[in-house]
């Protein structure tokens, strides 16, 4: 658990932002319309602050539904045996979105959606949250991200924590979310020896004469790195080793 929060806490540091460029006018607009909708009437909303790090919105019918038995309101309280998966593909998906960030299109248009137990007045009950970003800054940090949360009309077991990142644009699908948080399991330790080095500059010839190894297998662990990462290029690749911590000692 330590480990999955240092992560989350790293995720958010990695974004530089700039208070006196963000424009709170923008979030003043998202919360007037939330408030004033009927859609969203019977959804519980939140807007979470990546910048000041805390919920900057929560609708009357968050508050109402997210009360203890004694009516204080507690907040998402997750099952205790979803939190740890919660948080993973929670994890997960930050990295994706954050991987394109300087995408502002790309990355508001990409939804997390997930289901997991969380208590309801006083009782764990099967909730769908779906995640999303409102708004980014200029620089392309991800700053305000909605969050729309209702009970889940299936309350059987089996209890599983399930989650997607769906690209409402193109229909793409990743999951399940945790293959991008299980770091070893995209590249193996010889292919991320090979990134780090292209890090360095080197070219194929020198890694291959590095590692006693031919310049064809160099290449070819090239163009592995490039289909499991899921980038085109070998900058992007990099970008991606590090936000996944692929990198770290």
């Amino acid at each position: 658990m330590d480990n999955i929060q240092k992560q989350y806490i790293d995720l958010l540091s990695s974004q530089q932002f700039h208070e006196e460029e963000l424009d709170y006018t923008h979030l003043d607009r998202h919360i007037a319309a939330l408030s004033s909708s009927a859609i969203f009437a019977g959804s519980a909303l939140s807007i979470f602050d990546l910048y000041r790090c805390e919920h900057v919105y929560e609708s009357t019918f968050h508050q109402s539904l997210f009360r203890d038995q004694q009516g204080k309101y507690t907040g998402v309280q997750i099952h205790p045996d979803d939190l740890v998966q919660v948080m993973k593909n929670g994890v997960a998906g930050m990295r994706h979105v954050f991987l394109h960030k300087k995408q502002s299109q790309y990355v508001k248009q990409n939804k997390l959606i997930r289901e997991y137990r969380a208590l309801i007045r006083g009782t764990y009950k099967r909730i769908t949250e779906e995640t999303q970003v409102l708004e980014t800054d200029h620089r392309g940090n991800v700053w305000l991200v909605l969050s729309i949360v209702n009970i889940s009309p299936n309350q059987l077991p089996p209890y599983k924590v399930v989650s997607q990142l769906i690209d409402s644009h193109t229909g793409d699908i990743f999951s399940p979310l945790d293959d991008y948080f299980d770091k070893e399991k995209i590249l193996s330790p010889r292919e991320t020896e090979i990134l780090m080095y292209i890090e360095q500059g080197k070219l194929s010839k020198e890694i291959a004469d590095k590692l006693h190894i031919s310049v064809h297998t160099v290449n070819t662990h090239r163009q592995r790195i490039l289909k499991k990462l899921k980038v085109d290029n070998s900058i992007e690749a990099i970008k991606y080793a590090r936000i996944l911590g692929s990198f770290d000692d």
